[in-house]
Parts: structure tokens; C-alpha cells; sequence
């Protein structure tokens, strides 16, 4: 009581009349204001055929609305169904109903828009024929909202048959959409985050099923839009611009109606392919897009530390999309990893980390796209897009990313994907090759620069964009620093390899190796192993998680690693990443003499002849200490040159514009 009495006092103190009940939820108040004067009302109609819809619509605001000054337009869209072109006949012998023609293409804002012309209420109010009254005094509570001098509009609680909530409220940004219902399919008795689906609130914009404005307001900011919201988002647009005219947008849980949802534009569009309805209505979202812009990620009635992605109120826990927009100390990059194994972990994920350890930017790295408000929340500076090679990929790049943010784009590859050997694991077998090189290209042209790993890559793909960068791979110390494997621990030398799938071709050239060999040296295999080989070889280790490889690595203590590759143009244009990762344990190297494996590195390279390998892994283990210290100077030469943390800034130079 203590509470109600507080509330009464302040009432009365800033002189509103008032009468105060109890609240939907425990501990709250229903605050339903007095007015002196009972203004007309004009309740405004779209409808297309839908008798049974339309018929008690009608029916059920006759019967049920106690508030007795308001006259109903019926916008008629062209109805041909019989029954419900009689039933809108009879209706004109009505002395508070007309009837309006509108005898073309179904378009909700400019149905209203006529209506609203021809309206004498000094207010509005928009309701779709798929909406039926439940309580009689629904339109006294929008009226006791509505006729406060700083509310512009006046929303209801609406709720499918079932009794399940169809509008509670519409938060700007959600789902990825423009603007979206919150809590669509909550129990009405359910209170929703912090009360909300029980209380009378300020919010952005309310639906347009049920909607009421003063009359001079909604012809003061251009009513709906015809042009750009024929269908949606139209109610979204208003409410937009009367909070831009300081006045309120207000949601009632006290005034309660049904509502099917989406039918009357069922009724509008009937005949019309699906295909129509959805160009439609991407076209008109990018069309709020255009006009409001980041404001749609920015709802004032919505936390910015609340999710977007979905209705279900919760924490955004993805750092990234609560960033302030404005403070800015540093670049903000968006990446898109092919994966989290090799690939993105070497090339994407790793200098992400290190990038961000040291405030050279602000890096988040995720295999999702973003949505258009998630965009504007987060507001990259640089968006990477590595291997990103799907008809789908390319469809939300250009949708989404060269559309509605001023991101530089990049795209980052490390492999010649375009081809791949036949028979490689490495082959992508649900796109055809025409199919791959068509979205590979469609998605370099849609950034600025391309970034690979290889000068042979920047050949094969320099006709692809404008620029090309070459930014070689190297090792973070963060995962291989301090890794020290024992050498020259007695018995026969240790020589091995590692990899993971789709080495197929390239252990090919060296199984013979390994048999003749077998009696000399203690071959050992980690990741893959031919089974041809299988029973020659001392230690087979399969394969780990990425996280547990370079320990793992290094506990294979070998004194002699090979890397055999097959010559053909993709592994030409691989990259020198499995000399670092032998190197900087200080394993000495055998490759194959092949375009990655040439330049400064200190490393023994062959021909892939039998005789060549053979003859090169005798003589290396023929002197062990000379053995070490080949891969003593191999580790010196990488820790000098090859460091991801001592090399920084030249990825962040590839990456930012």
C-alpha cells in the first residue's frame, strides 16, 4: 500500500489524473490515466476476400468496445471471394462504417495511407482484418496512453488463438533482421526478461497490426511509406519517425487482442510465388537498412550487451558486438576462418592472438557471418575472408558485407584451390570445378586486396583483383617457443615425418625409401602412414588436436625429418610452414627440391629419385653430431627470421588497408 500511495502522491504533484490497480506482474502498478474528452477514433481496415477473417474482426469490435466515439474504414483491396464481397456490401448500410475501394497490387502502407485521408477521428487506428477484440475496454486503455501529450503511438498486447504472445513489442536488430517481435510464442502470463512482457514500456516501435497515432502526427511525418514499405517494416518506419518528432512510442499489456499474424498479407499476395514474396522482402529490409542505418543495432530500449542473434533475451557473450562503436584505440578486424585447424590457426587464429596480446588491434575471429545489425554494432575497420569459396559465402558477402559496411575486405588464401590433384583428400567433391572457380573469383572481386601464402599463389591469382600481397606463414613462439627435444639418445637414428591427410602421393615417392632403409635408421610416422609401409616402420603415432601437435612433435626426439613432395602445381604453391615447424625444434630437414622447400632456409634438398633420398639419409645419419648441429643452425636460422611475434607489424600491414 505504502507504494500505491507514493505513486498517488507523485501523481498528484505533477497534476495527473489518474486511477492506479495492480499490476500484471507482483510489485508493479497499472497506472490508467484520466482525460476529459472522448475524441473520435478512426479504426482503419486492409482487407482481400478472408470472409471468416474480416467478419469477426468487425463483429468483435462492434460487440466488445465499450468506447462508443469511432467510426471504422474498411480498405478493400480488390475482394472477389463472394461471400466476403457481400459481407463488405452489407456493411455499407452501417452508420459508423465505409467502405473503400483499392483496386490494386496488395500494398499495406498505401491501403492505410488512403484511409487515413479520408479519416474524421482526430486519431488513428490501424488494425489488421486477422485481429479480433477479447476485452471491451482495449481501446480505452490505448486512448488513456495515447492522449498524453508526449506519446506519439500506442501499441497492444496481441496473442495468437492459442493464447501464445504474437506482439509484445519490436526490438530493433533482432534476429538479423531490420526490426523483429520480441518474445513471439511466450506464454501471456509469462513475465519475460525483467518483467518486460508484463509491463507497459517505451520502446522503438510496436506493429502495425494494432496501432494507434493522433491523426495530425501520422500526416505530419508522411504516414507509411508507400515507396520503400509497401509491405514491411512499414510500421517499423513510422514509429521511427515519430520518435524522431520527440514523441513516445508506448506498449500496453492492458489492451489484449487476437491475432492470426501475417494473414492479412497471406490475403494480399495470394497467387504470388514465394520467390516474389522473399525478393520483396529482402528489397524493403535493405530498404530500412538504407534510411536508418546503425540505429537499427542500436535500439535505446534494448541493452547493447543483449544478444541479437535471436528472441531469446540473453547476455551477448561474443566481445566483439559490445564494443562502443566510437572508442576506437585500436583497429578492429573481423576474420572469417576456413577452419580452426591448420589453415586458420596459422593463418588467421594465431596472429589474431598475438596482434591483440599486444593492442596492435582488437581481433575477432569467427566462422559465422554477421548480421547486418551485428555489423553496425561491431563496425570493423578490416574484415578477412579466408577460403571462403561456397555459393553461399559469396551470397552474404555481398549482401551483408560490401553493402552495409565501410570494412576494408580481405581475402586470404593458402592453398591453390583451384587445383587441387584428383585423387588429394584435399579435393572438394560437392562443388564442380567450374562451380568453385566462378564463387572463388566472384568472392576476390568482392574485396579489396587479396592476401596469400606463396609468391607462386600471387602469380596464379594476380588477374583475380587489383592487389595482391604475399605474407608468408611463420611459427608462433606462444605455441613453440621453448620446445626442446632430446637428440643422439643412442641406437639407430630417429627419421621421420608428419602431416596430416591427403599426403597420399607425396609418402608415395618415399615408401621404397623407407623399406630400403628400414635395417639403418628407426623410421617413425606421426599423423599417416601408407600401409604399405606399415610393417617397416618403427613408431606410427596418429594423429592429435592442433592444440597438443607441437608437443607432441617434439616428443618424437627425431634427429632426421623429411618432407617429401609430390611435383605438381599445388603443392608449388604450398608454403614453407612444415620446414619452420621441423626447424624450430632443431630436427635437420630433407625435402624435396620444390619451389616452397628453395631459398635461405639450411636444409638438404633432393630430387625425387630413389637413389637421391637414400643416398642423402645416409650421409646425414652416417655423422650424428654433425646431424645436430645441422638442426642446431636450422632452429637459429628460424628463431632469427621466422617468429610470428617478432613479425607483427607486417601482418598487420596486410591486413589493414
Amino acid at each position: 500500500m505504502a507504494g500505491k500511495r507514493a505513486l498517488e502522491n507523485h501523481l498528484a504533484r505533477v497534476g495527473l489524473a489518474a486511477d492506479i490497480r495492480e499490476g500484471l506482474l507482483p510489485g508493479t502498478y497499472h497506472v490508467r490515466y484520466r482525460h476529459p474528452g472522448q475524441p473520435l477514433v478512426s479504426v482503419i481496415i486492409p482487407t482481400k476476400d478472408q470472409p471468416e477473417m474480416i467478419r469477426r474482426c468487425v463483429e468483435s469490435l462492434l460487440a466488445k468496445t465499450r468506447y462508443p466515439n469511432y467510426e471504422i474504414l474498411i480498405v478493400d483491396n480488390d475482394t472477389r471471394n463472394p461471400e466476403a464481397k457481400a459481407y463488405l456490401a452489407g456493411l455499407q448500410a452501417h452508420p459508423n462504417i465505409r467502405v473503400l475501394p483499392y483496386p490494386r497490387t496488395y500494398n499495406f502502407s498505401a491501403m492505410n495511407n488512403l484511409a487515413a485521408r479520408e479519416a474524421k477521428g482526430e486519431y488513428l487506428l490501424l488494425l489488421n482484418n486477422d485481429t479480433a477484440v477479447l476485452h471491451e475496454d482495449w481501446l480505452d486503455e490505448m486512448l488513456a496512453l495515447g492522449q498524453r501529450p508526449d506519446v506519439g503511438v500506442v501499441g497492444a498486447r496481441l496473442r495468437y488463438p492459442d493464447g501464445r504472445l504474437q506482439h509484445a513489442g519490436i526490438i530493433l536488430g533482432m534476429r538479423g533482421f531490420p526490426a523483429e517481435h520480441a518474445y513471439i510464442g511466450m506464454h501471456t502470463d509469462e513475465p519475460g526478461y525483467f518483467g518486460r512482457g508484463l509491463l507497459t514500456q517505451n520502446l522503438s516501435a510496436v506493429t502495425g497490426a494494432c496501432l494507434l497515432i493522433r491523426a495530425f502526427l501520422y500526416r505530419e511525418v508522411g504516414g507509411l511509406d508507400e515507396e520503400s514499405f509497401g509491405v514491411s517494416y512499414n510500421d517499423v518506419d513510422l514509429c521511427l519517425k515519430v520518435r524522431e518528432q520527440g514523441q513516445l512510442v508506448v506498449w500496453t499489456p492492458h489492451a489484449d487482442l487476437l491475432h492470426e499474424g501475417s494473414k492479412s498479407q497471406q490475403a494480399g499476395t495470394e497467387g504470388a510465388a514465394e520467390r516474389v514474396r522473399e525478393q520483396r522482402f529482402t528489397w524493403e529490409a535493405r530498404a530500412a537498412y538504407a534510411k536508418w542505418g546503425a540505429r537499427l543495432a542500436f535500439d535505446p530500449y534494448y541493452n547493447r550487451n543483449l544478444r541479437l542473434a535471436d528472441r531469446n533475451v540473453r547476455i551477448e557473450t561474443r566481445r566483439a558486438l559490445t564494443w562502443d562503436p566510437d572508442w576506437r584505440p585500436s583497429p578492429r578486424i573481423l576474420a572469417h576462418p576456413a577452419d580452426f585447424l591448420g589453415c586458420g590457426e596459422y593463418r588467421i587464429l594465431a596472429p589474431a592472438r598475438a596482434l591483440d596480446k599486444t593492442g596492435r588491434a582488437w581481433l575477432w575471429a569467427t566462422p559465422t557471418y554477421l548480421s547486418v545489425p551485428e555489423l553496425f554494432r561491431m563496425q570493423p575497420d578490416t574484415v578477412i575472408f579466408q577460403r571462403q569459396k561456397y555459393g553461399y559465402q559469396v551470397k552474404a558477402m555481398e549482401n551483408a558485407y560490401t553493402q552495409y559496411s565501410q570494412a576494408f575486405r580481405v581475402y586470404e588464401l593458402d592453398d591453390l584451390i583451384t587445383n587441387v590433384p584428383v585423387k588429394s583428400r584435399m579435393r572438394d567433391d560437392t562443388l564442380s570445378q567450374k562451380e568453385l572457380q566462378r564463387h572463388f573469383r566472384e568472392a576476390v572481386g568482392l574485396c579489396h586486396r587479396l592476401v596469400v601464402s606463396t609468391e607462386y599463389l600471387a602469380e596464379q591469382y594476380k588477374g583475380y583483383t587489383d592487389e595482391v600481397v604475399v605474407l608468408p606463414n611463420y611459427l608462433p613462439d606462444a605455441a613453440w617457443g621453448g620446445l626442446r627435444p632430446s637428440h643422439r639418445q643412442g641406437g639407430k637414428p630417429r627419421v621421420g615425418w608428419a602431416g596430416g591427410g591427403g599426403h597420399d602421393g607425396d609418402l608415395a615417392l618415399i615408401a621404397d625409401v623407407v623399406k630400403a632403409t628400414a635395417d639403418e635408421v628407426d623410421w617413425v610416422f606421426f599423423g599417416m602412414c601408407p600401409a604399405a609401409i606399415r610393417e617397416r616402420v618403427r613408431e606410427y603415432h596418429p594423429g592429435v588436436p592442433l592444440r597438443e601437435y607441437p608437443a607432441m612433435l617434439a616428443s618424437l626426439d627425431l634427429d632426421l625429418a623429411v618432407a617429401p613432395l609430390e611435383d605438381v602445381p599445388f603443392n608449388h604453391a604450398k608454403s614453407h610452414l612444415r620446414i619452420l615447424e621441423y626447424g624450430i625444434l632443431g630436427y635437420p630437414v630433407i625435402a624435396t627440391d620444390i619451389t616452397p622447400y628453395r631459398g635461405a632456409f639450411p636444409i638438404a634438398r633432393v630430387a625425387n629419385r630413389f637413389k637421391d633420398w637414400v643416398a642423402a639419409i645416409r650421409e646425414h645419419v652416417s655423422d650424428r653430431d654433425e646431424l645436430a648441429r645441422r638442426g642446431d643452425v636450422l632452429r637459429d636460422y628460424i628463431n632469427a627470421n621466422w617468429i610470428l611475434e617478432d613479425n607483427l607489424d607486417v601482418w598487420a600491414k596486410a591486413w589493414l588497408p
